[in-house]
């Protein structure tokens, strides 16, 4: 979790597709390979500044909006995710720094 590079912010990114007519986030390569529309979705998090959008095959009308959203949140979440592995691993960093200040 530290590189010890300064960032600006965090990329995250997230597949979503079709399985059949039920949309799908996160798919799995079996998923991918099943030959439906899928979408991945790549942005800054903080910014909310969408980096890659890409589309592996033809998309049904009506489905491009639904399956952009499902990427969306899937990127959502995961940006929480990844924010709670920061948080522990700067509290953990930062209680060894101070447990060694003190000499304990």
């Amino acid at each position: 979790a530290d590189a010890g590079v300064p960032t600006r912010d965090l990329v995250v990114a997230c597949t979503a597709g079709t399985l059949g007519r039920k949309l799908a986030v996160d798919l799995n390569r079996e998923e991918e390979m099943a030959g439906g529309a899928q979408l991945t979705l790549a942005m800054l998090a903080g910014a909310r500044k969408v980096t890659l959008l890409e589309v592996e095959s033809k998309v049904p009308d009506g489905m491009f909006e639904p399956l952009y959203e499902m990427a969306l949140a899937g990127c959502d979440a995961l940006v929480q995710q990844m924010k709670a592995c920061l948080l522990e691993h700067a509290t953990q960093s930062f209680s060894l720094r101070m447990s060694l200040r003190s000499g304990q």
